[in-house]
């Protein structure tokens, strides 16, 4: 058996994994300005917080942690 696990997922950045989510559009309450509104968007993810091992040429790369929300929002201009 290994000594030390091996990751065997690349990390990925947060702003990449959401730019593949599906956004939903929210109104919550009227503002000075009209309703306030923004575009959200939620995916359960595994966090990269474990301690980090070399991927052949891919550098340092973080065991898989536990599972978490990944919150996005994209606010209205103004």
């Amino acid at each position: 058996p290994r000594k030390h696990h091996v990751p065997d997922i690349l990390s990925i950045a947060a702003e990449q994994m959401l730019a593949s989510a599906k956004w939903k559009t929210v109104s919550w309450r009227s503002g000075t300005k009209g309703r306030l509104k923004a575009r959200f968007a939620a995916l359960r993810v595994r966090t990269a917080d474990g301690p980090p091992q070399r991927i052949w040429d891919k550098g340092q790369q973080h065991l898989p942690g536990d599972e978490a929300w990944l919150i996005g929002e994209q606010r209205a201009s103004g």
